[in-house]
């Protein structure tokens, strides 16, 4: 197998999952009011639910093939996301119900809401900062 650059990967990585999740954040913020029925109206569609499934399995599964190191706080965010959306993929496969319910509590609750949102944003920044480094994120201490 042909070796590679730790750092160059993460900053890859989080030069695409960076921006991804800034569009996310502002998609929810603005469209906040408008998310639940979004959310019941691709909910009652199974076969988009498990196609969607389907494909954040792939996009998590792909991240952590491609970058399974823990060396910065860049590589654990790209690694921890990527094993969320592995997580998320596989429940809106197997069990989406489960995925319905815990979306639902955090859309009648906009303090949750709005928290997520600020996760999203600040992890967004964080990553999309550190992919447009020229030089690697400091390394974890051991």
């Amino acid at each position: 197998m042909p070796s590679f650059d730790r750092d160059v990967r993460t900053r890859t990585l989080a030069r695409i999952i960076g921006p991804y999740l800034i569009i996310v954040a502002a998609a929810l913020f603005f469209r906040q009011t408008t998310f639940s029925a979004f959310l019941w109206g691709f909910m009652e569609n199974d076969q988009l639910v498990f196609v969607t499934g389907a494909f954040t399995v792939i996009a998590g599964l792909t991240v952590l093939g491609a970058h399974h190191h823990w060396n910065s706080i860049s590589a654990v965010l790209v690694s921890l996301i990527g094993l969320i959306a592995t997580a998320k993929g596989g429940a809106l496969m197997i069990a989406p119900e489960f995925g319905a319910e815990a979306t639902e509590m955090v859309v009648h609750n906009p303090n949750i809401m709005l928290g997520a949102i600020g996760v999203d944003l600040a992890l967004g920044l964080w990553l999309t900062f550190a992919g447009l480094r020229s030089q690697p994120t400091p390394a974890l201490p051991t």
